[in-house]
Parts: C-alpha cells; structure tokens; sequence
C-alpha cells in the first residue's frame, strides 16, 4: 500500500474513531492472509488496545466485544476487494450490504456488524483487507505481512 493511501486511511480512521475502540479480529491463522485479523489485534492487544480475537466465529464473541463496552467497533478480515493484495478499505454496513463472495467467511460481515450494533449500541466498521491467498497451511503473503507491520501504528490510540 502506497504512503498517500495509507495517510488517507490513517485520516479516516482518525476523524471516525472516537472514544474506547475494540478491535475484533475475524480469521483463521492456517489459512495465509486469513489470519490477518487475529495477528493484527495479537499485535494491537500487545501495545494496550482494547481488542478480542474471534478467530473463524465471530458470532460467539458478539458479548465478548460487548462486555467491554466500545464506543467504536473495528472489525479487521481479509475481505475480496477485487483490488490487489493488501489494499485496505475502512466500511461501513452500508458499503457492503447486498455484496456477495466479499468475504473469506460463510457468515456474512453484515450479519456481524449488524449484531454488534444491536449489542452494542455503537457504530461497527469493517477494517477489509485484500488477501492474495487463504490456501491452508501457506503464510502471510508479503504485502500483507507488510500491512501488518505498518498498521498497528496508524491506529489512533484511545
């Protein structure tokens, strides 16, 4: 990802993210780029941010996030954007409702954002990721490896 976009992302997630944010990583580690959502909140979690990892079933870990009581909800998924490998799109449910083969998932991230709003009261976006592969048993691909080292510090702090 190019600096310019990732300031604009750094941007956006400044004037949007307000209060205590939780952050629920979606994915399965064994499955490449997959496992972008719980090994970002892995490295969230490890610099104090509020964050719950929901591996491959975010609906069990709806009241998890809930318990704690955000004010902003960040879910972060590899996502098919149909862009290339380690873009990144901040969403909203709006922005994906009605998409179809979006996500690497059988349960819908609209579903799940829609839950967490209802439990929680809050506004949820989608922090989507373009894998390049989710074969099992492959590794983190560069680019998004590459994220994964330079987003954790464009998150604003609390």
């Amino acid at each position: 990802m190019k600096n310019d976009q990732l300031q604009i992302l750094k941007d956006r997630l400044t004037s949007l993210l307000k209060g205590k944010v939780v952050y629920m990583g979606i994915g399965n580690i064994l499955r490449g780029d997959d496992g972008i959502g719980p090994e970002l909140v892995t490295r969230l979690s490890e610099k104090g941010l509020h964050t719950v990892d929901a591996g491959t079933v975010p609906e069990n870990h709806i009241r998890s996030v809930a318990r704690l009581d955000p004010d902003t909800v960040i879910i972060v998924d590899a996502v098919h954007l149909d862009r290339e490998p380690g873009a990144v799109e901040l969403l909203d449910r709006n922005d994906i409702k009605g998409s179809t083969g979006f996500t690497t998932h059988s349960l819908s991230p609209t579903l799940v954002m829609e839950r967490l709003e209802e439990e929680t009261g809050t506004k949820v976006f989608l922090l989507a990721i373009q894998p390049e592969s989710i074969r099992f048993g492959a590794p983190l691909s560069p680019a998004v490896a590459n994220l994964l080292e330079v987003l954790p510090d464009l998150l604003p702090p609390e």
